[in-house]
């Protein structure tokens, strides 16, 4: 029987693995693998950071994967014998025919001297929990969120969680209280998706009173303020942030990346330069042809992924020409408070990359949480 090997259990490794099984049912050994036992909808974090959602209303246990003939091996990876089949997890060696790298980033809290001791990372579960406390307690002050360094994934997150931020001080009444800025070192926000759209989020931002700072290189965090280049040095009460992102370890051991520590594959199959070994995801080192700078790197780019190489697996392993390929395309919807949201979608691998950003209403927001909902619903 053949034996494929999926590493993560976040977005694309669900994925791959729900659409792998289906297609080759008792045909093949499926095994998911992650060092977590739970699987985390980051895309519902902002909610949780202001209460709209309970952290245990977006968690999955990824041992219910197995009610789906889908194995769970909850171990960590630590390395990846590519020339032998093999990967080394501080439990098992797990030998496999096809591998699924989706292993997706970590965080870095170390490039920002101080980020771990004065700030709280909104990507991360256990710090959007926190997060939510300091905001009930919160009654007046400066809120600062600040991005430690390119690329990072989900590129509309921070702007989501500010626009949150406001409408959570808005209902207390005490917005005016309240002053949010948010640091980038973009050129400005959703600078990738040009300057039409990135000035139509500024406008947003801007008619929120939200204070937006762009082009800044983040040197390090104080106690009670966030320290730029050029002597500058913004005040506040709360310092939020989102940590610098690196693969792990055991990626960047390998021979796979290039020298930011990204996989790199084949931009329509993702497969690396070990036949039959695939990464999807935040992990891969996808670029746009034109710009050639990392394609966007968000949970709905690893589900189409996934979607791909589990087709193309199945079509191997039953003796067919694999014939699904990776276009690019994918959508968000930024959650803009107030019970709405904006669809935005992107094709990246079109000359030039095509964008869209319609402006904010109920019909999006409510795809949004509809879709929260599907996820949690239908993949465990």
């Amino acid at each position: 029987m053949k034996r494929t090997l999926i590493l993560g259990g976040g977005s694309g490794g669900v994925v791959a693995a729900n659409i792998l099984k289906k297609l080759v049912g008792r045909t093949m050994r499926v095994t998911l693998v992650d060092r977590e036992t739970n699987h985390y909808f980051a895309s519902s974090y902002p909610r949780v950071i202001i209460g709209e959602r309970q952290p245990n209303q977006i968690i999955k246990g990824l041992k219910s994967l197995e009610n789906k003939r889908i194995e769970f091996r909850h171990c960590e990876v630590k390395e990846l014998d590519l020339a032998g089949h093999r990967v080394i997890t501080d439990k098992h060696d797990l030998e496999y025919d096809y591998l699924i790298i989706s292993l997706g980033v970590e965080y870095n809290l170390d490039t920002v001297p101080g980020f771990r001791e004065n700030a709280f990372n909104v990507y991360d579960f256990q710090d959007v929990v926190k997060v939510n406390q300091k905001l009930r307690e919160f009654s007046a002050g400066k809120i600062v969120l600040f991005i430690s360094s390119l690329p990072y994934k989900c590129p509309p997150g921070p702007y989501e969680i500010m626009l949150l931020i406001d409408q959570y001080f808005r209902q207390r009444g005490i917005r005016h209280k309240v002053k949010l800025t948010v640091v980038t070192p973009e050129k400005s926000p959703e600078s990738l998706a040009g300057p039409k759209i990135s000035q139509k989020l500024r406008k947003m931002l801007l008619d929120r009173g939200i204070e937006l700072i762009a082009e800044a290189k983040i040197l390090a965090v104080e106690k009670n303020a966030l320290i730029l280049d050029h002597d500058a040095k913004i005040p506040a009460d709360l310092l939020l942030g989102i940590a610098s992102h690196w693969t792990p370890q055991a990626i960047r051991n390998t021979d796979l990346v290039d020298k930011n520590g990204f996989i790199n594959v084949d931009p329509f199959t993702l497969e690396t330069k070990y036949k039959g070994v695939y990464a999807i995801g935040d992990a891969a080192a996808i670029k746009t042809p034109v710009m050639g700078v990392y394609a966007p790197k968000a949970g709905i780019f690893a589900h189409m992924q996934a979607k791909v190489v589990a087709r193309n697996i199945a079509s191997m392993a039953q003796g067919s020409k694999p014939e699904s390929y990776y276009d690019g395309k994918g959508f968000c919807i930024i959650n803009t408070g107030f019970g709405q949201g904006c669809y935005t979608s992107v094709h990246y691998y079109k000359k030039p990359p095509t964008f869209t950003f319609i402006r904010p209403t109920k019909a999006a927001y409510l795809l949004k949480v509809g879709f929260e909902k599907y996820w949690l619903n239908c993949w465990f």
